[in-house]
């Protein structure tokens, strides 16, 4: 008997399991391993929020290669109104997979042993007479394949300096850990790094709680992914590039073909979909310098048009921005020094509001370095300041805005809201702020 175990139960660790119970004999026992609970399928598909969809048309996500529309039919069976170009929610295409694994195992007699462990791998042991896995617990399996089916794992800390702003409770390193949007108020600004698909699923998420603060996404190009749409057709140039090892020459025949699809009125979307077929054949070929460099440099041009968003999510997004809620900045994260902001409150006539604001913002930031009372006019704080320390004074060190790099003003006439801050203002500006 052959013995393949499959560590990961996601989505592709499923699908996998479905496929080959549904291909292989009796002659074949299949063991996946994985410390979730057996209905947890990832993240991404574990949520049960309808607004959160597919990012393939459902007649396209059919779980087996021969019958691409067998999701679409499943889900009609029991209910659904869609057709062919339909996005609908992840959750239903969970419980599509784990409900054909279930019948799959029990219905068919002649069909390979299967059996789901709930525990952690720790370690893999290749040896000539098989593979041995050990789990967390003690535990160890022999087995003759061994596949791993990790998913995704948790991004990656932003590459700055400072440590110790990644402590703050208001950083979140997983976007999709449980409950990750509860601790927000409705009007907490939320900074996003990323433009992808994640990003938009939390603008979408934030849209249905009716979250009314701002929502800043910044990655290098500032650019969310492209959303479905109907579009004719581009003829495959695959064997242009078939033989080609060298990421920049496959570049340049892509961008070609950008060219001319443009001059001919069809959509570069129709132009990444017509190597739809053989991007992995061209992928496992190239040399792993390749591969890094692609990665570096290309992917994410190429991902934007290649994995797209629902056009439902594409309108929420679009309403967003239009609104001027949502915000994308290209650039890059280069440090977060909460210490090194501070923020100073001054004007006449300012409303309550304003300083309700200006708190919310610097919440967000992570620094308390905020003064709400700057102006030496404003009658009951000196007298408060007079009476308790002896001085009636601004809550704040005039000197610090000459040490500053960057000074942004909110407003108008500073010299006549705060005329004493001027002569710290130049000195700044002197200086090379």
């Amino acid at each position: 008997m052959t013995r393949i175990a499959i560590i990961g139960a996601g989505l592709s660790g499923r699908l996998l399991a479905l496929n080959l119970s549904r291909q292989a004999s009796s002659a074949v026992s299949i063991l996946m391993i994985d410390r979730g609970d057996p209905h947890y399928m990832g993240p991404a598909y574990s949520d049960d929020a309808d607004y959160l969809l597919l990012n393939v048309p459902a007649g396209r996500m059919g779980a087996f290669s021969d019958d691409p529309q067998h999701f679409l039919k499943w889900a009609q069976q029991r209910g659904a109104r869609a057709d062919h170009w339909d996005f609908l929610p992840r959750r239903l295409y969970r419980n599509y997979v784990i409900d054909l694994l279930e019948e799959v195992q029990h219905e068919r007699t002649d069909g390979p042993q299967f059996e789901y462990v709930r525990g952690e791998v720790t370690d893999i042991e290749t040896r000539p007479s098989g593979t041995t896995i050990v789990g967390k617990a003690g535990e160890s399996f022999v087995v003759d394949k061994v596949i791993l089916a990790l998913g995704n794992f948790p991004p990656r800390h932003p590459p700055v300096e400072n440590r110790t702003a990644l402590e703050s409770k208001r950083y979140v390193r997983n976007p999709w850990y449980p409950g990750v949007l509860n601790s927000l108020s409705r009007t907490d600004t939320v900074f996003l790094i990323g433009t992808g698909q994640t990003t938009v699923d939390l603008a979408v998420a934030l849209n249905k709680r009716a979250h009314e603060g701002q929502i800043v996404a910044v990655s290098r190009h500032g650019v969310l992914p492209l959303a479905h749409r109907g579009f004719e057709s581009y003829s495959s140039f695959f064997e242009e590039i078939e033989n080609s090892n060298r990421i920049l020459e496959i570049f340049r025949i892509v961008r070609k073909h950008l060219e001319r699809a443009e001059s001919m009125g069809i959509d570069k979307r129709a132009v990444i979909d017509s190597l739809r077929p053989d991007t992995q054949r061209l992928w496992l070929r190239l040399p792993t310098d390749e591969k890094r460099r692609f990665l570096r440099h290309i992917f994410r041009h190429w991902e934007i048009i290649r994995s797209r968003i629902p056009p439902e999510s594409q309108a929420i997004i679009q309403m967003m921005r239009a609104s001027g809620q949502l915000e994308l900045v290209a650039g890059r994260i280069r440090e977060h020094d909460p210490d090194r902001f501070a923020l100073y409150m001054t004007a006449r006539g300012i409303t309550n509001e304003v300083y309700y604001v200006g708190q919310k913002m610097t919440r967000v930031i992570g620094t308390n370095n905020v003064d709400n009372a700057a102006r030496v006019c404003h009658a009951p704080s000196t007298a408060a300041l007079k009476k308790t320390i002896g001085v009636a004074a601004t809550t704040c060190s005039y000197t610090d805005i000459i040490d500053s790099d960057l000074i942004v003003l909110f407003g108008s006439n500073v010299a006549n809201a705060q005329p004493v801050f001027m002569k710290y203002l130049y000195l700044a500006r002197k200086r090379g702020a």
